[in-house]
């Protein structure tokens, strides 16, 4: 239960952001369609006084005229300019209208400052800071609890797998043994090739063919070499391109000296990859565009910039994964916008910059500067 006196002390106090209203620091011209809840319309920012709040097809009425009235009429409003709320007439109720004012800035208030009286006692208090912390906590319980019932369900489903595995094993073994006496009897098998597709090497025959026939030949590209299955066992018959030489600076080979010279001057910037986020809307949080990099590389460079400069400082996280479960974040010091600026500050660094073959990346909108839009971030890896 929260204790009053707690609260009454200054350490949550409320957050005021207003303009100047000076050439250099203007206010903002706003035009927005609000909804009227109990006969309250609620501006998105203080309202400037000096400048006035107009709504399409009413008139504002002054408080000294509103406390001589019974009540207002449909076509009139009145204006709270300290907290930027309207008052309407209640057959407006459910409507949205259009107001446009200039904006000074916004107040924010902090949880544990908004309460409610429990059990109508004064001294017992309930913030609403109390009831997001009771909330994460239940959160937290049941994210644990889908947790646990994921890993039994995974130990369930090996288990089944490792059960039909045994199954198919033992199978594969019966028809294995008759399949080896009816081959015993086809000398004619003994001599024919019949060409598979190629793999990498002599290790990856075996999971690329787990069940082959005698006479299958299969090369392997890394080195040329060529196997024949003899009924037991993989045998090397022979190298393709054997009399084939490698070429070097000063001889023709498997390309000529001028290609090879070509080659060797081609930049190392071509071996770099770009992964372009593109954030036009987005708003803080998690940004779900998730992007996997097929190869494996260094991270060189994490970049950014957008159309609308924020008028706060604006960070981001990159992270990645390689389940879509468990992120983790590869920024140490995180990319970086300062108020009234179009390119990051250029300071980002790196937890770990190595990059894993089907590592998946996406972007965290961490603190969203105010008027912020249409970001773009540039990840840069060299493979």
């Amino acid at each position: 239960m929260a204790d009053v006196q707690k609260y009454l002390e200054y350490n949550d106090p409320l957050t005021i952001i207003v303009r100047s209203g000076s050439p250099t620091d203007p206010y903002k011209d706003r035009a927005d369609s609000l909804p009227v809840i109990n006969n309250m319309i609620t501006l998105l920012e203080i309202p400037s006084k000096a400048d006035r709040v107009t709504i399409a097809g009413m008139t504002e009425i002054d408080q000294e005229v509103f406390e001589n009235r019974p009540h207002l009429s449909p076509t009139e409003f009145l204006v709270n300019y300290s907290i930027g709320a309207v008052q309407v007439h209640s057959s407006l109720e459910g409507t949205a209208q259009l107001c446009r004012f200039k904006g000074k800035g916004l107040i924010m208030y902090p949880a544990s400052r908004i309460y409610a009286l429990t059990n109508r006692n004064p001294d017992v208090v309930v913030t609403l800071q109390d009831y997001i912390e009771e909330i994460q906590v239940k959160l937290n319980e049941t994210y644990d609890g889908i947790a646990r019932l994921e890993q039994t369900i995974l130990q369930s489903v090996e288990a089944t797998n490792n059960a039909i595995l045994a199954t198919d094993n033992a199978n594969k073994a019966t028809q294995d043994a008759q399949s080896a006496a009816e081959l015993a009897r086809s000398a004619y098998d003994t001599t024919r090739l019949v060409f598979k597709e190629p793999v990498a090497t002599l290790q990856n025959i075996p999971s690329k063919y787990p069940s082959p026939l005698v006479g299958w030949t299969v090369q392997t590209y890394k080195d040329g070499k060529r196997y024949r299955f003899d009924g037991s066992r993989w045998i090397e018959i022979d190298v393709f391109g054997s009399n084939l030489q490698v070429v070097n600076e000063f001889k023709d080979g498997l390309m000529s000296v001028l290609d090879y010279q070509k080659l060797k001057s081609f930049p190392v910037d071509l071996k770099e990859q770009v992964i372009a986020f593109s954030l036009p809307d987005a708003v803080q949080g998690v940004i779900e565009n998730f992007i996997p990099f097929p190869f494996s590389g260094e991270i060189t460079e994490l970049s950014g910039y957008c159309a609308t400069s924020g008028e706060m400082v604006t960070s981001l996280s990159l992270e990645r994964t390689r389940d879509l479960k468990n992120w983790s974040e590869v920024t140490d010091r995180r990319l970086q916008f300062e108020p009234n600026q179009n390119f990051d500050d250029k300071k980002v660094t790196f937890k770990s910059s190595i990059v894993s073959k089907g590592d998946i990346f996406r972007i965290n909108l961490n603190q969203q500067g105010l008027g912020i839009y249409n970001i773009t971030v540039l990840l840069k890896i060299k493979i």
